[in-house]
Formats: structure tokens, sequence, C-alpha cells
């Protein structure tokens, strides 16, 4: 359930915040167009110390199709961490990708390559969206963690940024001089979803085949670039949750 409020024609303040500004621009230069993505800034939502929790992974999906994540804290190391992360896909049957950012707050985040996920038979299944960007086990855990503390907030009341960008002749001018135009902002508020726990059955269409959705790919300069959906085979050599215990798929 939504309920939303519009904010006026502001740069890209307005009622986002200071990290979702940030994330645009991180967004913006890898080329991927900004209105596409509901915007999450879920600094105060979770903790870094909380314990990991997997189970709203298995029971709750994401709201949009596109959404960018951002969260800020302190860490055991260090008195300000960002964490970013790109989610793209709502079906967890037919398969999420998640891209995740990370590092101290002020340096240059470092990338975790591109991974996917998907449910079946009570089981959370992931792997590597590039062949040759392996994701190691502990970073898997540590995306699945932290969509599990991104689906968790939602069962209490969360918002989302929504930017839309009006055809006025300075937003013209500002997309063919290569800047960014300016954004009207919306904000959007999620109510809780009740969890999808009866969905138990059902079958999935064979997972050797599916479709990669939309996601970030990285390259060899450091520049980051979207890549359109398309076909992959042979998921199954992702590794397995089973009772959270994660083994290798056979």
């Amino acid at each position: 359930m939504f309920h939303h409020h519009d904010d006026g024609n502001q740069e890209l303040a307005g009622m986002t915040t200071q990290l979702v500004r940030s994330s645009m621009k991180l967004m913006a230069d890898a080329g991927v167009d900004l209105v596409d993505i509901k915007w999450f800034d879920m600094t105060d939502a979770f903790s870094d110390s909380q314990r990991a929790d997997l189970d709203p992974v298995m029971t709750h999906r994401p709201p949009f199709d596109k959404c960018f994540v951002t969260w800020q804290g302190k860490t055991r190391h260090h008195p300000s961490y960002e964490v970013l992360m790109l989610v793209a896909g709502i079906d967890p049957e037919e398969g999420i990708t998640v891209a995740m950012w990370k590092g101290p707050s002020g340096t240059r985040l470092h990338p975790i390559p591109a991974m996917f996920y998907f449910i079946e038979d009570d089981n959370i299944r992931y792997g590597a969206v590039n062949e040759d960007e392996p994701v190691e086990k502990e970073l898997a855990e540590l995306m699945l963690a932290q969509l599990g503390a991104w689906y968790g907030a939602m069962d209490r009341r969360i918002e989302a940024y929504v930017p839309s960008v009006r055809d006025t002749f300075t937003n013209r001018r500002k997309i063919q001089q290569g800047k960014l135009p300016t954004y009207d902002w919306t904000t959007v508020w999620i109510e809780p979803a009740k969890p999808r726990s009866d969905d138990k059955g059902g079958t999935h269409a064979s997972p050797r085949l599916h479709d990669r959705r939309g996601h970030l790919r990285r390259l060899k300069t450091g520049k980051n670039v979207w890549v359109k959906a398309h076909k992959v085979g042979d998921a199954t050599k992702g590794a397995i949750f089973h009772d959270y215990a994660i083994k290798e798929a056979t």
C-alpha cells in the first residue's frame, strides 16, 4: 500500500538525503536513467551489529523493479561506513540481481561482483552474474544479509524517493550539456505487507535457463555500465542455502 506527497522542484535536494544524492551521481556516471530507480535511505532502519536474518529473503520481495538501497552507519572498524545496493527484479522465483558497493565514508567505495539469487523449493540459490567475476561465499552472505535487513525493515513503514524530470527548456539544455537535469521528488511510503509465507508450492521453470535481469557490468576501466536483461544458462552452478547453511548446489 502506497501513500505519497510531492516535493518541489529542487536540484538533487528536496526530500532526499545526502546519501541518496551521492548515490545518484554514481548511477548517473554508469549511464543509468535515474528516473527508472526508486531510492531508499535505510540509515536509521537497521544497524551493523544486528544479527543477520535471512527469513525475510524467503518471504519478501522488492517493492519495485529497480531499487537502490543506501545505508550509512558505524561499524566495528569505522566511525562512518557506507553500503550501497542496487536490486533489480521483483520475482524471487524468476531471479533477482544485486550489485553492491561498500567502504568507509569519504573514500571510493569498493564494488562487489554482482550476484543473482532465486527461491526454489524453500532454498535460496545464488550465483555470480558474470562468470569471470565469481562471488565469494562470505560476500554472498553479506549481500543476502543486507537484503534481509532491508526486507525486514518493510515490516514497518518505510519511505522511498521517486525522482521525475519535467520537460523544460532548462532541463533539455542541461541534458544536452551532459549535466544532470533538475529533479522533482515524490516521497512514497510503503506500508507493511503480509509476508508471502503461504506461497510454498508451485514449480519453477528450469533453473538451468532463466532471464538474467538487467544489471550493472563493471568494465576493466572501473566504469559501470547498465546491461539489459538476457538469458543465461546453468544457474545451478550457484551455491544453495538450505536451512540457512550454505552448500554447493549439486
